[in-house]
């Protein structure tokens, strides 16, 4: 029998507005090539949802940020918008599906700092309750974390080079000086199975960082160069390593 969507949405919500834990907010980020986040939190967004999760899924990127990577959903409202109190948190939010909501939000560098609630604030507030909100960090796009959450779990993606080690070392501490992590884990893509990389990156960010890394473990395929649509190798490798995480707790 065809459902109408309107129930279809309808229905969601009334699984979504009901007493629960507050969601634990996840960010994944890549200081060397910001986007190829997109296609991993497309697949881990969906996964998490196989899981039975409700997952809010927010993503940072501009347009012109994006590398032809498409938007899951036409989108009207920017939830940068809702934090700004421009529209209703409803508006900012798309149902891809009753447990999977979608939010792009490109502009919050623009507004102004500890002035709105945040976003855990607002969902609680309006009752909308989801397991895991799961953030597409854009490198350029600054002091946005504020706005989200005081409480962020961050997995970071770097290749093994030392170049690239002292990037995502100084991209940890430049957001740990703007907020302090929840916890920080790192996924290590290319080079060698080894912890070697890791224990190089762990024993330069900790002490700056003030707290812990976690190594999440290693993808083998080499750090992606082309279009994103096939960037990844082995995409459901890196997708199981990051869920593990997520899910845990």
């Amino acid at each position: 029998m065809h459902r109408d969507t309107r129930q279809d949405q309808a229905s969601g919500l009334r699984e979504l507005f009901a007493p629960a834990a507050p969601p634990r907010f996840h960010a994944l980020s890549c200081p060397r090539r910001e986007a190829i986040v997109l296609p991993i939190a497309q697949v881990l967004a969906h996964a998490m949802v196989e899981r039975g999760l409700n997952i809010a899924w927010i993503d940072e990127f501009d347009l012109s940020l994006r590398q032809d990577w498409p938007l899951p959903c036409p989108v009207r409202f920017d939830l940068s918008q809702s934090l700004m109190n421009h529209v209703p948190l409803a508006s900012g939010l798309q149902s891809l599906n009753p447990h999977l909501w979608y939010g792009l939000s490109r502009r919050l560098a623009r507004a102004p700092a500890k002035v709105f609630p945040t976003l855990m604030q607002r969902l609680q507030d309006s009752g909308m309750v989801f397991d895991r909100v799961l953030l597409c960090l854009s490198v350029a796009m600054g002091r946005s974390l504020q706005h989200y959450h005081d409480a962020i779990h961050h997995t970071v993606l770097t290749a093994c080079g030392e170049e690239d080690l002292n990037q995502t070392r100084d991209w940890m501490v430049k957001v740990q000086s703007q907020q302090r992590a929840a916890s920080w884990s790192v996924v290590l893509v290319g080079g060698d199975a080894d912890q070697t990389a890791f224990e190089r990156l762990a024993a330069s960010a900790e002490p700056l960082l003030g707290q812990s890394v976690q190594w999440l473990g290693h993808v083998s395929s080499q750090f992606p160069q082309g279009a994103l649509s096939s960037a990844w190798d082995h995409p459901l490798e890196l997708r199981d390593l990051i869920l593990a995480h997520i899910c845990q707790g």
